[in-house]
C-alpha cells in the first residue's frame, strides 16, 4: 500500500524479507499492536495479524490491516490461514510473536489446545520449528497463579521465548513496544557472538569540584549503548558499565550506573575479578582529569569571587582493563579534535600498541555530524592486522553493526 511506502525499511533493513505474524489476544495492552507492528515494519518486516475474538473487542482487524497492508486473520476458513501462515512449507514465517499474551492464551499453548485462530496458528508454528516469542500481560494475581507460572515454565523448556512482564501497579504490564522489538531481532540476528561474555562502558564521567558543580564532557553514551545493543542482538552475553549520558540505557540489557572516572574503574575492575568476559569495549568518554581536593557542600559564589581548581589526571580505565586480563579481547575508542586524518591514525595506531588491543575506533570530533550527542558518527578503524578502514558517515546503531562485524573478521 502506497501508505506504508515511507516506513517499512526506515530504520534498518535487519528483517528484510522476514515475515513475522503478530498474534493479538484479549488484553488491554492490545492497544500497543499497531505501534508494534509499525515498528517492526520500519526493520523491514513482513507483518500478518492473527487475532482471537476477545483481541477484536479491543481494537479491530481494520486498525492491524491498516497498520500492516496485509488481511487480517480473525477466523480459520478453507483458505486454511494457520497453515499458510505458519504450516511446513519453504513459504512459511520466520517467527511469531503473542503480543499481547493472556493468561488464557499462555495456558491454551502449554498444553496443546487450538481453539481460537490465534492457538491454532501458535500450535502449527510449534509444529513447524518455527521460532516463537511470547508476551505475557495479566494481573500480578493471574501472574502469580501457579498454574499459570507452571504453563510458563512449560513453554521455556519447550524452546518458546518468554519476554518479561514489568511488574508495575499490581499489574504484569506487557513488556515494551522496545524490549518485544529488540526480542525479534536478537531471534533473528546471526549469533556470531553466542559465548560471548561481554563488558561494555558508555558516556561521559562527572568529577566534582564541590556538591553540586562539576568536570565532565559532553557524550552522551549512544555509541556505547548501541554496541551493547547490537552485541546482545547477536547473542552475547552484555553487561553495561554507564556513565551519567542523556540516552536512557534499555532495561533488557544489565546496567551498572557509575559517575566519576574512579567509580567506573572500581567496577570495571570488579566485573573482571569476579567474572570470566572474553570481551571488553570501551566506548566510555571517560573524564582525562579531576580535582584534586573536591569540596564539601556547595561553594559560595557570593563569597569567592575567584576560584583555581588544580585538575590532576584520572586513572586509565582501558589500560587496567589489560593488566587484569592478557586474553580480554579489547576494542577502543580514540576521540580527537581537529587533526588531519593521519594524525589521528597515527594516534589510534599508538593506542592499539598500547593497549595490545583488537582494534581502534578513531573519530575526529570536529567534523560535521560525528561529535558528541549527535546520532552519526565517522569513524576509522585501526586493528591489530594492520588494517586502516575509513568509513562514511553513518549512524550509530549502524556502526555499531560495522565495528562488530569488522571484530568477527578479526577472529
Amino acid at each position: 500500500m502506497s501508505h506504508l511506502k515511507g516506513i517499512v525499511g526506515s530504520v534498518s533493513r535487519r528483517l528484510e524479507g522476514r515475515r513475522v505474524v503478530l498474534c493479538v489476544t484479549g488484553s488491554v495492552a492490545a492497544v500497543e499492536a499497531p505501534r508494534l507492528a509499525r515498528e517492526l515494519m520500519r526493520h523491514g518486516a513482513d507483518v500478518h495479524v492473527v487475532m482471537s475474538r476477545a483481541a477484536c473487542k479491543l481494537i479491530g482487524p481494520d486498525l492491524m490491516e491498516w497498520a500492516t497492508g496485509n488481511p487480517v486473520v480473525t477466523e480459520l476458513t478453507g483458505r486454511l490461514e494457520h497453515v499458510e501462515l505458519a504450516g511446513e512449507w519453504e513459504g512459511k514465517a520466520d517467527l511469531v510473536l503473542v503480543y499481547p499474551a493472556t493468561a488464557n492464551t499462555i495456558s491454551k499453548i502449554a498444553h496443546g489446545v487450538d481453539d481460537t485462530p490465534v492457538t491454532t496458528v501458535v500450535s502449527t508454528a510449534l509444529g513447524s520449528g518455527i521460532p516463537m516469542l511470547v508476551a505475557p500481560a495479566m494481573h500480578y494475581s493471574m501472574y502469580r497463579n501457579p498454574f499459570v507460572s507452571e504453563s510458563l515454565r512449560r513453554l521455556s523448556e519447550g524452546g518458546v521465548k518468554v519476554i518479561q512482564p514489568r511488574v508495575e501497579e499490581g499489574k504484569a504490564k506487557v513488556a515494551s513496544v522496545e524490549e518485544a522489538v529488540e526480542e525479534v531481532l536478537r531471534e533473528l540476528s546471526p549469533k556470531d557472538y553466542s559465548g560471548v561474555r561481554a563488558l561494555v562502558t558508555a558516556g561521559p564521567t562527572v568529577e566534582h569540584i564541590d556538591s553540586v558543580r562539576v568536570v565532565t564532557n559532553m557524550s552522551s553514551g549512544k555509541m556505547g549503548i548501541e554496541l551493547a545493543k547490537e552485541l546482545y542482538r547477536r547473542g552475547a552475553e552484555v553487561k553495561l558499565v554507564y556513565g551519567p549520558g542523556t540516552v536512557q540505557p534499555p532495561s533488557w540489557i544489565e546496567t551498572i550506573r557509575v559517575v566519576s572516572a574512579q567509580d567506573m574503574l572500581h567496577v570495571v575492575e570488579s566485573e573482571l575479578s569476579s567474572q570470566e568476559y572474553s570481551l571488553f569495549i570501551g566506548a566510555a568518554a571517560v573524564s582525562d582529569y579531576t580535582p584534586e581536593e573536591p569540596l564539601p557542600g556547595k561553594l559560595s559564589s557570593k563569597e569567592v569571587r575567584e576560584l583555581t581548581v588544580k585538575l590532576v589526571q584520572t586513572p586509565k580505565v582501558l589500560e587496567a582493563v589489560r593488566k587484569a586480563s592478557r586474553s580480554i579481547r579489547i576494542v577502543a575508542f580514540k576521540a580527537e579534535f581537529g587533526v588531519s586524518k593521519e594524525e589521528l591514525v597515527r594516534r589510534a595506531q599508538e593506542k592499539l600498541r598500547e593497549l595490545d588491543a583488537e582494534m581502534v575506533v578513531a573519530n575526529d570530533l570536529a567534523k560535521p555530524g560525528a561529535g558528541f550527542r549527535s546520532e552519526t558518527n565517522q569513524a576509522i578503524i585501526v586493528d591489530r592486522a594492520g588494517r586502516i578502514t575509513e568509513l562514511p558517515l553513518m549512524p550509530k546503531s549502524e556502526l555499531a553493526k560495522v565495528i562488530l562485524d569488522h571484530l568477527a573478521s578479526l577472529r
